[in-house]
Parts: structure tokens; C-alpha cells; sequence
């Protein structure tokens, strides 16, 4: 049995407490490929931790037959500072409130630092440039020296996930259906076959790679930056890195975390981490659009937040997405506020209704094929 358990404590904020963080591995510590699976970065967004709970026992199985042919690593639950922010009979877990940092923002670019260490050092030769440039990453997170819990859980994480293949970092939106967010620079094949074998009803990529130093950006934009830095040199889209959006907050049950977890379980079969037969590849059900093609509705005005069609619906440029409704207005139809789609496209993202909201809160996003001037320069990070 290789299944190891293992804790990252983190450092004392307030006198008479402490927190830590729990580590799986399984398979042969170097061995290819590597997986690295994480849950809950936003604390309040536990479906992944869900699908997660049912993955790792079909893990401890394959470790006991000795089927596990790489490495992998799995945290359920990555941000406990997150956990613990309750308040009001309500979980919070987005926002660290010492800083105020979004906890999915702000995760660290090594490439300028990496860079410094193996300039000169890299040729043609591609596998000896990714083990260079991996180790030299680790090397880099080594020699900081964080001062605070946040700090110290970002170097710590990400000691366990760069030098990964394969990076997943299982999200849930607010009220939405199964949706991916990756990279063009992973277009067609992993992308695709990871969208297909998880049951994804949208993929967003970013082109040619993220921006934003989200956990996802940061793995998947680092090879990018670097071969950019160095372009005679031979470097290649060393990790597939994808954030999973696990539909809605609300969206918790036995069934459907099985699921989920079985569905992660054929994909690391299918990527070869796992032996076995994945089996034939699902039909992928809607190919990826560009970030640039997607649409976000913004409340004009503050009230109760109510939808004309559920998530999940294919909606044409112009239709009425939503109201916002003042409560205070006695005129009827004429107290609503409609927010429109702007393309064509899955609404695959919202809120719920009955919510309240404000001038320019998000209220939908809309995964569309074609690129939108409105759009231009823009994440999808509005929040």
C-alpha cells in the first residue's frame, strides 16, 4: 500500500488556536504522470470536496491492487481558514478576512524566479528542460519564507501541485450546471476528453492561456510565461490545469457525488495515472467557446433577483434572462428591471432566484461561440 496521509499545519494566527491542512498521496512519490486534485479553495463551494469523498476510497482500492502507475494527490479540503469563517448561522469561506483576499485569487507566478534559475541552462531537448524548470520551481517555493497562514498555505499547496501533469481544482458556482474553465494551449484532446469524461455542459478556455493567478491560472499559465521567456527553447504545455466548476453550491447528494467521483476516477484511468480500461470516451456534450465569447449579465438596479429559464438553457441574443424587481413599486410589471443575453449561448451560470441584488452584482454568464466586443480584455473573474 502506497496510500500515505499527512498534515501541512499551518502557523498560530490568534493565541490558543491552530489549523492544518490534510494530505493524501498515493502511488510512488516521482513517478508520471502526476495528479494533483484539490477541494474547496472557496470554503463555502463543498460539492467538489463531495465528489472528492467518493474518489478517494476507488483510490485506496486501486493502491491495494497495485493498479496506481503515477502519483497522485489528493486535498480534500484545501482552505480550513476558509472552514472556519461562520457567521450569523451562515459559511462564508471566499474571502480571507485579514487581507481580504479573494482565497482563489493572487496565487504565485514563478515564472520570473524560475526563470533566474535556469536561464542558459535550457536546449532542444524537451523532458530535460521540464525536469529542469520543475525542479527549479521547487526550488523557488523552498526559499520563501511567508510570514502569515494565507502565505504559508499558497507555498506549501503549491510545493504539492507544481510539478504536476494534471491539476483539477474542483469548484461549485452559485447556482450553475457542470462547467470547465481551462486553456487554449490544452485545446483540442485534454481539454475535450476531460470535459467528456466529467459530463461538463460548458468549457470556457482563455487564449491562449489565463492571466488571472488563479490556483488553475497560475499551474496552467507558468509553462506558457516560461516558454514565452524562453522561445529557443524547447518547452512544452507541461501541466493540463482546469478549473471545475461542480455546478451550484446546493448542488450536494449521494448520487450525484458518486458520480462525480467515478467520473474522476475513469479520467485518471484514461490519462494513464491509473491502470485499466477507461472505456469509450462519453459524448462531449458542447464544445469549448472562448472566454472572450462569454457573456455576463449585470444587475441595473437593487431587488429580488428572478429568472425566466432555468440553467442549463440555450437562450438566443436579446431574450430576457432575468428580472430585478423593486419591491417597493406598486406599478406591477413595470417594477421589473429585465437583464438581457447579449449572444447566443448555454446560460450555464447564475445566482437563484428570490436573491437580492445590487447595481452591477453578476446575475448570469452565458458561454457563447463567437467573441464579444464588450467582452474585450476581460476575465470572467467578475466577482
Amino acid at each position: 500500500m502506497t496510500h500515505k496521509k499527512s498534515s501541512i499545519v499551518l502557523p498560530t494566527m490568534t493565541p490558543g488556536t491552530s489549523r492544518s491542512i490534510a494530505v493524501h498521496h498515493f502511488g510512488k512519490r516521482g513517478a508520471r504522470p502526476k495528479a494533483y486534485l484539490q477541494a474547496a479553495v472557496h470554503a463555502n463551494e463543498l460539492p467538489g470536496a463531495m465528489a472528492l469523498h467518493y474518489l478517494m476510497p476507488m483510490l485506496v482500492e486501486a493502491d491495494r491492487k497495485g493498479l496506481i502507475q503515477g502519483e497522485i494527490v489528493v486535498v480534500p479540503t484545501v482552505n480550513p481558514i476558509g472552514l472556519s469563517q461562520l457567521a450569523g448561522h451562515q459559511h462564508l469561506g471566499r474571502y480571507d478576512f485579514l487581507g481580504r483576499d479573494n482565497f482563489n485569487r493572487n496565487w504565485l507566478d514563478l515564472s520570473e524566479g524560475v526563470a533566474a534559475r535556469v536561464g542558459g541552462k535550457l536546449g532542444a531537448d524537451e523532458a530535460s528542460n521540464v525536469a529542469l524548470i520543475r525542479s527549479a520551481a521547487l526550488a523557488e517555493l523552498g526559499a520563501m519564507k511567508p510570514m502569515n497562514e494565507l502565505q504559508t498555505l499558497r507555498v506549501e499547496v503549491m510545493k504539492l501541485s507544481v510539478d504536476a501533469d494534471i491539476v483539477l481544482d474542483l469548484h461549485c458556482d452559485q447556482d450553475a450546471v457542470l462547467h470547465l474553465f481551462s486553456s487554449k494551449r490544452d485545446m483540442p484532446d485534454r481539454v475535450r476528453d476531460l470535459a467528456a469524461d466529467l459530463g461538463a455542459e460548458a468549457t470556457l478556455y482563455s487564449d491562449p492561456y489565463a492571466e488571472s493567478l488563479t490556483f488553475s491560472g497560475v499551474h496552467g499559465g507558468f509553462w506558457a510565461r516560461m516558454s514565452e521567456r524562453f522561445p529557443d527553447a524547447a518547452i512544452p504545455a507541461a501541466c493540463h490545469s482546469t478549473t471545475v466548476e461542480y455546478r451550484g453550491q446546493h448542488d450536494v447528494s449521494h448520487p450525484m457525488a458518486e458520480s462525480d467521483g467515478k467520473n474522476l476516477y475513469r479520467h485518471l484511468v484514461r490519462r494513464g495515472i491509473i491502470s485499466g480500461r477507461a472505456g469509450k470516451l462519453p459524448a462531449l456534450k458542447a464544445e469549448p467557446t472562448p472566454i472572450g465569447g462569454m457573456d455576463v449579465g449585470y444587475s441595473p438596479a437593487s431587488g429580488i433577483l428572478v429568472y425566466h429559464f432555468p440553467k442549463g438553457t440555450w437562450v438566443k441574443k436579446g431574450q430576457v434572462i432575468c428580472d430585478v424587481i423593486d419591491p417597493s413599486d406598486a406599478r406591477g410589471p413595470k417594477a421589473r428591471k429585465p437583464v438581457v443575453a447579449r449572444t447566443d449561448g448555454l446560460f450555464y451560470s447564475g445566482k437563484q432566484s428570490g436573491k437580492l441584488v445590487w447595481p452591477g452584482a453578476v446575475v448570469f454568464a452565458i458561454a457563447g461561440e463567437k467573441i464579444l466586443a464588450h467582452r474585450k480584455g476581460k476575465t470572467g473573474l467578475d466577482d
